[in-house]
């Protein structure tokens, strides 16, 4: 049984590992076929990010995180059921709370810029969901960055 141990550990991590790189692959697809039904030029980054810029603000001006951000945003599911709607009202937070995709949003458009992102759940909420957002739920957000601190 001891020799065994370490073959079952290492399938089960194998296993483990195809299941959410297929997971993510998927996602990805899911994507893909959103972003071609916008007419938008989306560009992706090596995380799996799509963006769009519909306006670009102060380039010079890019939050890190450490920084406090005012921001507008909508948040989405890919069959277009709103889960998250700030964008009548600037909020005020740190960049640390946002899920890792709203935080690479944010850097995107510059100072007073608005950008459009999908992607996937492993960048959102992931396998635990959140709220109103499914578990394992590619998402998507339209965020204006107001300001920074």
């Amino acid at each position: 049984m001891k020799k065994a141990l370490p073959f079952l550990l290492t399938l089960i991590l194998l296993v483990a590992c195809t299941t959410e790189e297929a997971r993510f692959n998927r996602e990805i697809a899911e994507i893909e076929a959103y972003v071609a039904t916008t007419g938008l030029d989306f560009t992706q980054t090596p995380s799996g990010l799509f963006y769009h810029i519909v306006d670009t603000g102060n380039v010079n001006r890019i939050p890190d995180s450490t920084n406090d951000v005012s921001f507008k945003h909508v948040g989405y599911l890919l069959d277009s059921t709103i889960f998250s709607n700030g964008w009548f009202a600037s909020n005020h937070m740190p960049m640390t709370v946002f899920v890792r995709g709203f935080q690479e949003g944010l850097k995107i458009p510059g100072e007073g810029g608005t950008v459009v992102v999908a992607f996937p759940s492993s960048l959102g909420y992931g396998k635990k969901g959140a709220s109103t957002v499914p578990e394992h739920a590619p998402l998507i957000f339209r965020i204006k960055l107001v300001n920074y601190y």
